[in-house]
C-alpha cells in the first residue's frame, strides 16, 4: 500500500465507528457510505513525484520532445504499471534533483549511487540496476593505470555526483574541475579543457560527440572506479515509502527487465556478451581458420566494432543458412554480414550496412575486350545475386545460365559451358589463387555490380539494432579502410578506400592557402633516388613527386631551389631563404628554428664498408673506428658520444662519403639507404659492401618548414594522410627504375660515342666492343651482387633483415588468405659475446657461420631461416600444424646445440634460447610476430637460456 491509503484506511477505520454507534442509520446505508469513500479515496490518489537527471543517457534523460526516456524510466513506468500507483517525471540538473528530493519538494530520486554524503539525508530502495563508472583517460596519457598517477591532471566531473566522493574514498589528492550537466561536461572535453573525465558506461545520444570523445578517449584506455549499484532514494524516515518501492520491483518480472535492458543498452546485462552468427567458406570475408577460429574483414570490422563499443563479441561459425537460423532461434544475437536484397530477403532487421561487395564478370582461356563478343553465349551467375536484373540489361543478346555457387560456375567455364560468369571479385581471385587458376582466369573490369552487406539482428531486438547502429557510426571510413586494405589484395575491389573524405578545408584555412605566395622547397642537387636535379635543372625524385602531389591537394605552387651541402640547406631553411625541405629528421633541437610534418617516408640507415672488414649492425661495432658522415646530418650529436669511442668524418655529400672509404680515408661511412644503394650502383665500387644499422633501422623522414608556415603544417598533414601504401611503393618503384633506366642510358652513350670514334680501325671496334661487352657484363654483375648484399647477410649466406620483412610479409598474406597457422622462430646465440671476448672476433664469427648452418638444416625448403642482426637469427615455419608440433622443432633445435663446435681444434659451445610466436593467436602483422617473438626469447634468455618459450 502507499501512503495515501495507508492515510485513507485510517481513516476510514474511525468513520466505521462513528457510524457503528449511530443506531438508526440502517445497515445498507452504512455499507454503501463506506464503498464510495473509498472509490472516491482511489480517483483521488494524487501520483508520486518522481525527480530524475536530465542528461544521463540512456539511463535518464530528456529526449527531444521533453518526453522522459532511459533504462531507469522504463523501469518506473513498469513498477507503476505493477503496483497501479501513477507516477510524474520531473527531469532536473543533477544537483538540482537531489536539492528538490532533500526540499520535500519530490518523493522519490528514480536511481542514484550512494555515498556518504546522500547517505546523511536520504534512505534508499533496494538496488534497481547497475552501472559501472570510469576515469576517461586521453590517448596522450598512455600508461596511467592507477588513480595516483593521474594527481596532476584535473579531473571532469558533473557537480554533485557520486564520481568524487568514490574517488576520494579510494585515494587522496585528486583535483576536480566541476559542470552543471553531463552536456555541459562533454563539451568541454571535447574542447580539450580537460584529459580526464568521470562517466558511466554506455554511448552517448549525440554520434558526432561520441566520435570526437572516442578518439581522443580510447575505451582501452579508461580507468574502472567501480560498480555502481542505481537505487531509488527518499527523504529520511520514509520507511514505508522505501518497503512500497521494493515490493513493487520485487514483482517485476526478469522478462521485463531484460526487454527494457535490450531496449536501451541493446543487450541483456545478464548475458555481457553478444553472439555473432558468422558463415564459412567465404575468404577473404569471413571463415574458420586452422586454429578453429573465424578469421576475415568482417571479423576484424566487428571487433573494431567491439573495440569503440566496449561490448563483448563471441563468434559462432555455420554456414549462410545455417546462421540465420542461429539468429531466429535466438542461439544468436546478431549475423555477421547477410547479402540482404530485395530479391534475397531474411524477414529479419537489417541493422547495419557493413560493407559492400564488388562482383565482376570473369572469363577463361581469352580476356574479354567488349560485351559484344558474349552476344549469343551463355553467362553464369548465381540466382541469389541481387543484381540479375542489371545484367540482363547489360547482357541483353546473352543466355542467363543460373548454378548454385561460383564453385560450379568456375568448372563450367574451364569446361567450356559457359563463356563467362559474374560472382564476387575478391572471393573468386582467392579461390582462383589457392586452386593455381588465376592465370587461366580474367576480369572484364568494365562491368561491375555492387552487393550490400548488412547486419541482421532479430525484428524484435530494435534496441540492439539501434545500438549496432551507434557504435558503427564510432567507426571512421580511415579506420575501415585500413582494414580493407590488409584483406582486399585487389585495389579495384576495394568499396571503402572510394569513400575517404577530400581534404576537410575550412573557409579560413582555404583563404590562408589562397594567400600563399610560391613557395620555395629546398633540395640536393644530386641525392638520388629521394632528391636531384634533372638535365634541364628540373626539381626531380620522390621528395619532388610527393611534395607536388601534396601541393595539387592543397592549391600551392612549389619551386624546387637545388643545393650542393646539406648544411647550407638547412641554414637556408632557418634563415628563410627557402621555405621547405624534405627528408628532414625530427629531433628537438631543430624544433627551435623549424616546424615539422607528420612523418612520411622510411629512412633507415646503413653503412658502407669494405668486403674484407665484416659486416656492421650496430654502432658499438665501430668504436675505435672512422666513421664518415654528411656535414650537417642530426646523427652527428648521436655519434659525437665519447662512450661509442668514433672517429667522425666529416664530407659535403654522399658520394664523397662512399669514395672516402673506398680510398681507406674512412673505415665506414653512414647514410640513408636508398641513397646509399644509388649511388653504389652508379659507380664501380665492387670492393665494397652495405649493411642496415639496426640503431637506426625505424627512423622516419619529415618535411621540415620555416617556423612563419606554421599554420600550413596540419593542412600538409591532412594531404600526406591521403598517400595510400600502394601509391608509396608506386613513387619508389617509378623513382628507383628510372634512376637506373638513365645509368644504363649514360652508359650506353658513351659506348657509342667510343665505337663513332675509332670506326675506321675494325681491330680497335672489335677490342672496344669486347671491352665494352666486358663492361656491360660487370655492371650486371655489379648489380646483382648490389642486390644480393642488400638481401643476403655475408657471413652467413642467409637472408638479412630485409629479405625477411619481405618473406614474412608473403607468409602474413598468403597465411592471411588460407587461414592457416604458421610460425616465427626468434633465435639467440646467448653466449657470443663470451666467445668473443675468451678466443676472438675470428673464432667468433666461425662459430656464428657454423651455427647458422646447424639452424639451416632443421628447416624445410619452404620455410626461411635469416639473420636478423648480431647473434640474433629468425625462423619462418610456414603451414605449421599447431603449436605443439612447432615446439617440438623448437626443442629439437635447443637439443642439437648441446654438441660443441670444432674450431681451430678448441671445443665451443653454443647456448641457444627461442621464443615462439604463432599466426595469428600471438599476432597478425609482421612487427607485431616479431615483437612478440623477441619478448618470449627475451624470456628465455632470463630464466638461463638453453631453452625454448612460447605464449
Amino acid at each position: 500500500m502507499t501512503p495515501l491509503h495507508l492515510l485513507a484506511s485510517a481513516f476510514l477505520a474511525k468513520v466505521r465507528g462513528a457510524l457503528a454507534r449511530m443506531a438508526f442509520v440502517p445497515l445498507a446505508i452504512v455499507l454503501t457510505l463506506l464503498s464510495s469513500w473509498h472509490l472516491a479515496a482511489d480517483e483521488r490518489q494524487a501520483p508520486l513525484v518522481l525527480v530524475m537527471g536530465e542528461d544521463s543517457y540512456p539511463y535518464q534523460f530528456v529526449d527531444e520532445n521533453g518526453d522522459a526516456k532511459g533504462v531507469l524510466v522504463d523501469l518506473w513506468r513498469e513498477w507503476s504499471s505493477q503496483t497501479q500507483v501513477p507516477v510524474v517525471f520531473v527531469a532536473r540538473h543533477w544537483q538540482d534533483s537531489l536539492k528538490q528530493l532533500a526540499l520535500g519538494d519530490a518523493d522519490i530520486h528514480i536511481g542514484l549511487g550512494i555515498t556518504k554524503e546522500r547517505d546523511r539525508d536520504f534512505d534508499f530502495a533496494a538496488p534497481i540496476a547497475y552501472v559501472s563508472t570510469y576515469l576517461y583517460v586521453r590517448n596522450t596519457l598512455k600508461g596511467k593505470k592507477n588513480f595516483t598517477d593521474l594527481q596532476p591532471y584535473r579531473i571532469g566531473v558533473v557537480a554533485g555526483s557520486s564520481h568524487e566522493s568514490i574517488l576520494n574514498h579510494q585515494v587522496n589528492g585528486l583535483s576536480y574541475r566541476y559542470y552543471n550537466s553531463r552536456a555541459e561536461l562533454l563539451r568541454a572535453v571535447v574542447a580539450g579543457e580537460v584529459d580526464v573525465f568521470a562517466g558511466m558506461e554506455g554511448y552517448l545520444k549525440d554520434n558526432a560527440v561520441s566520435r570526437a570523445v572516442l578518439e581522443e578517449f580510447p575505451l582501452d584506455n579508461r580507468l574502472l572506479i567501480k560498480k555502481t549499484a542505481l537505487v531509488p532514494a527518499v527523504s529520511k524516515g520514509r520507511l514505508d515509502l522505501i518497503t512500497e518501492i521494493n515490493r513493487g520491483f520485487d514483482s517485476l518480472s526478469q522478462t521485463s527487465r531484460a526487454e527494457i535492458d535490450k531496449r536501451w543498452l541493446g543487450f541483456s546485462r545478464d548475458a555481457n556478451t553478444l553472439v555473432i552468427a558468422t558463415t564459412t567458406g567465404i575468404q577473404p570475408f569471413v571463415d574458420t581458420g586452422g586454429d578453429g577460429e573465424p578469421h576475415g574483414l568482417y571479423i576484424d570490422i566487428w571487433k573494431l566494432w567491439s573495440k569503440k563499443t566496449g561490448i563483448e563479441v563471441e563468434f559462432r561459425p555455420a554456414s549462410m543458412e545455417d546462421g540465420l537460423d542461429e539468429l531466429k532461434f535466438h542461439r544468436a544475437d546478431i549475423h555477421v554480414g547477410y547479402p540482404e536484397s530485395d530479391t534475397m530477403k531474411s524477414n529479419l532487421t537489417r541493422a547495419w550496412r557493413t560493407y559492400q561487395v564488388k562482383s565482376r564478370l570473369f572469363s577463361y582461356g581469352k580476356a574479354i575486350n567488349s560485351l559484344d563478343e558474349l552476344k549469343g553465349k551463355r553467362v553464369g551467375a548465381v540466382p541469389t545475386a541481387p543484381y540479375l536484373d542489371k545484367l540482363k540489361q547489360a547482357l541483353p543478346n546473352s543466355e542467363l545460365k543460373l548454378y548454385t555457387d561460383v564453385t560450379q560456375m568456375i568448372q563450367a567455364a574451364q569446361q567450356g559451358h559457359i563463356a563467362a560468369f559474374v560472382a564476387s571479385s575478391a572471393w573468386t581471385q582467392h579461390y582462383l589463387l589457392r586452386a593455381e587458376s588465376w592465370s587461366d582466369f580474367h576480369q572484364f573490369r568494365d562491368l561491375a555490380f555492387t552487393t550490400d552487406i548488412y547486419a541482421l539482428t532479430r525484428n524484435e531486438d530494435k534496441g540492439l539494432a539501434q545500438r549496432i547502429a551507434a557504435g558503427f557510426r564510432l567507426i571512421s571510413n580511415a579506420e575501415l579502410a585500413s582494414i580493407e586494405n590488409k584483406w582486399i589484395l585487389d585495389r579495384d575491389d576495394r568499396s571503402v578506400q572510394s569513400l575517404l573524405n577530400p581534404l576537410s578545408i575550412t573557409e579560413t584555412q582555404r583563404r590562408y592557402l589562397d594567400g600563399l605566395r610560391t613557395l620555395k622547397v629546398g633540395y640536393l642537387a644530386a641525392w638520388a633516388p629521394m632528391e636531384f636535379q634533372g638535365p634541364s635543372g628540373e626539381f626531380m625524385g620522390i621528395n619532388s613527386e610527393i611534395s607536388h602531389w601534396v601541393a595539387d591537394q592543397l592549391g600551392l605552387t612549389l619551386e624546387g631551389v637545388p643545393f650542393e651541402r646539406w648544411s647550407s640547406l638547412l641554414d637556408a631553411l632557418k634563415q628563410g631563404e627557402i621555405d621547405i625541405v624534405g627528408s628532414v629528421a625530427h629531433t628537438p633541437e631543430r624544433e627551435r628554428e623549424m616546424v615539422f610534418t607528420s612523418p612520411y617516408w622510411p629512412s633507415p640507415w646503413g653503412l658502407v664498408t669494405n668486403l674484407s672488414q665484416v659486416t656492421v649492425f650496430n654502432l658499438s661495432q665501430m668504436s675505435g673506428k672512422r666513421l664518415a658522415i654528411v656535414e650537417g646530418y642530426h646523427l652527428i650529436a648521436n655519434l659525437m658520444n665519447k662512450a661509442l669511442g668514433i672517429e667522425l668524418v666529416i664530407v659535403p655529400n654522399s658520394r664523397a662519403g662512399v669514395d672516402a672509404v673506398a680510398q681507406g680515408k674512412a673505415d665506414a661511412f653512414i647514410e640513408k639507404v636508398i641513397n646509399m644503394a644509388m649511388v653504389l650502383k652508379e659507380s664501380d665500387y665492387k670492393a665494397l659492401k652495405m649493411s642496415v644499422l639496426a640503431d637506426f633501422s625505424q627512423q622516419q623522414s619529415h618535411f621540415a618548414l620555416n617556423p612563419k608556415y606554421k599554420e600550413l603544417v596540419p593542412l600538409w598533414d591532412q594531404a600526406i594522410a591521403q598517400l595510400t601504401p600502394e601509391r608509396q611503393e608506386a613513387i619508389y618503384q617509378h623513382w628507383v627504375k628510372e634512376e637506373v633506366s638513365s645509368w644504363k642510358a649514360m652508359l650506353n652513350y658513351r659506348s657509342a660515342f667510343y665505337l663513332l670514334a675509332l670506326v675506321s680501325f675494325v681491330l680497335f671496334v672489335y677490342l672496344i666492343w669486347r671491352a665494352q661487352r666486358s663492361r656491360f657484363a660487370a655492371a650486371k654483375e655489379l648489380a646483382h651482387e648490389l642486390t644480393r648484399a642488400g638481401q643476403f647477410d655475408t657471413l652467413t649466406g642467409l637472408p638479412n633483415r630485409s629479405l625477411l620483412d619481405d618473406r614474412l610479409q608473403q607468409s602474413v598474406l598468403l597465411h592471411r588468405r588460407e587461414m592457416q597457422p604458421f610460425a616465427v622462430l626468434f633465435i639467440s646465440f646467448d653466449n657470443m659475446r663470451q666467445i668473443n671476448q675468451t678466443f676472438g672476433h675470428q673464432v667468433g664469427d666461425k662459430v656464428l657461420a657454423e651455427g647458422a648452418q646447424r639452424l639451416k638444416s632443421a628447416v624445410r625448403k619452404s620455410d626461411t631461416l635469416a639473420r636478423f642482426g648480431g647473434n640474433e637469427f629468425v625462423m619462418v615455419l610456414n603451414r605449421s600444424k599447431d603449436l605443439d608440433t612447432v615446439c617440438q622443432v623448437a626443442d629439437g633445435i635447443v637439443g642439437g646445440f648441446s654438441a660443441p663446435f670444432a674450431i681451430n681444434g678448441l671445443d665451443v659451445a653454443l647456448s641457444v634460447s627461442i621464443g615462439v610466436a604463432m599466426f595469428p593467436n600471438d599476432g597478425d602483422t609482421v612487427v607485431e610476430l616479431l615483437k612478440t617473438a623477441d619478448k618470449l626469447m627475451s624470456r628465455a634468455v632470463k630464466q638461463g637460456g638453453r631453452c625454448y618459450q612460447s605464449a
